[in-house]
């Protein structure tokens, strides 16, 4: 199966995740002021958030597509605990763990790539 830019089901696949993202930060935007930070709805939109962005990155790390398939699993999989360790022991900070993750990510690659 080839799949381009230009064929119509992208298209449609493209425009309809453009309209769930746009319509979900519109929404955003016009309620956030009346929405408390502590309450229901506002947990509930938190936990979507986290969820879908939580599902991605797995999607990504643990079933590639493209030329992230041809770095081995260890490697991804590796960075990936890294991330969410490093995130976890210094009070989840979010940018430290993402730092990390990347930083062994590119460790992994130059050590298999100029090194072994």
């Amino acid at each position: 199966m080839n799949i381009t830019l230009f064929d119509q089901n992208t298209l449609v696949l493209l425009f309809v995740a453009f309209l769930g993202v746009f319509i979900w930060r519109y929404l955003g935007v016009i309620y956030s002021k009346k929405i408390e930070n502590e309450s229901i709805a506002a947990k509930t939109v938190n936990s979507i958030a986290y969820g879908m962005t939580t599902a991605i990155v797995c999607k990504i790390v643990f079933f590639p597509d493209n030329a992230l398939n041809l770095i081995p699993k260890l490697d991804r999989t590796t960075s990936f605990f890294i991330g969410i360790g490093v995130f976890l022991l210094f009070s989840r900070n979010t940018n430290l763990g993402l730092l990390a993750g990347i930083s062994s990510f590119s460790i992994f690659l130059f050590v298999r790539n100029y090194l072994i």
